[in-house]
């Protein structure tokens, strides 16, 4: 909550806008560092789409993680705390990474125990005699026929 700034007995000047400094200022400084921020923004891009193709990590996902590692460590760690919290709270997690899985390394990420499911159960499909086909799974319709009367 904002509070009201406290009365001071200091009067502060008003001074008159000075438009052909602020014109300079950018055109010395402003104009030139915009040009540098697009160049950089280019390289930023490229490296972006490599970790993207060649490493296989979502930009987003590397942006935030890098955000995280420059991030002083008490205020990396309150941010780590309040978003565990948070998604704990929406039910957020991630179930299996089948990347891992398929790389033979057990589950990769250790998943909440609520997320871990039962392996699916096979259903077996019996085989009908040799002259089964596609088309007749039966075999000869006639034995079918025969099959069913018994």
């Amino acid at each position: 909550m904002a509070t009201a700034p406290k009365p001071t007995d200091q009067v502060e000047e008003i001074k008159a806008p000075d438009f052909k400094r602020a014109v300079e200022l950018y055109k010395s400084d402003i104009r030139p560092a915009q040009g540098k921020v697009g160049e950089f923004a280019q390289e930023q891009s490229t490296a972006y789409k490599t970790i993207k193709k060649e490493c296989g990590i979502q930009p987003q996902a590397a942006k935030a993680v890098f955000a995280l590692f420059e991030m002083e460590e008490s205020k990396r760690d309150d941010y780590l705390r309040c978003r565990a919290g948070l998604e704990a709270e929406l039910g957020i997690s991630i179930r299996v990474d089948l990347v891992d899985m398929a790389q033979g390394k057990d589950e990769g990420i250790n998943p909440p125990a609520a997320a871990k499911r039962a392996p699916p159960k096979l259903v077996t499909i019996p085989k009908g005699p040799p002259e089964d086909t596609d088309l007749n799974p039966g075999g000869d319709v006639g034995s079918l026929v025969d099959k069913l009367a018994e």
